[in-house]
């Protein structure tokens, strides 16, 4: 299968950097798969689970928001954060996820809904991932 270079970084680390198979993210719109040669593309990508098939092998890692440029057979993602399941601590995300729910549930209390949402994803998010590591 054919591959394509990509990168993903984040204020404070190279995350990844490496040749994939293909790569799948949610971006706005919906779930994306980038392979090979896909036609020029910019996106911004909500807190979600990315998987990565490299060497024939799916990695999971959980992204908190960023955005994705495809461009020339090589893809660039700019995280605001990134982490591996296995860098996961299950219950800060446990935490996490309460706080944002009670956060969306304090209706008629002066909160910012989007900031509130997307906390509440990238929670969801790391769970999410932490239960792929559990399951290998």
């Amino acid at each position: 299968m054919a591959k394509f270079s990509l990168e993903i970084v984040t204020p404070d680390r190279k995350f990844f950097k490496g040749e994939v198979e293909s790569l799948t993210v949610t971006s706005l719109v919906g779930k994306m798969q980038f392979l090979a040669n896909h036609t020029p593309y910019v996106a911004a990508l909500l807190p979600d689970v990315i998987k990565i098939r490299q060497d024939g092998f799916n990695k999971y890692a959980v992204i908190a928001g960023g955005f994705i440029e495809f461009i020339d057979n090589k893809a660039i993602i700019m995280a605001d954060a990134a982490e591996w399941p296995e860098e996961i601590d299950r219950e800060r995300a446990e935490e996490e996820l309460d706080r944002a729910k009670k956060r969306l549930e304090a209706k008629g209390e002066n909160i910012d809904y989007i900031k509130a949402k997307l906390k509440l994803m990238k929670a969801t998010a790391r769970l999410k991932a932490s239960e792929i590591i559990n399951k290998k």
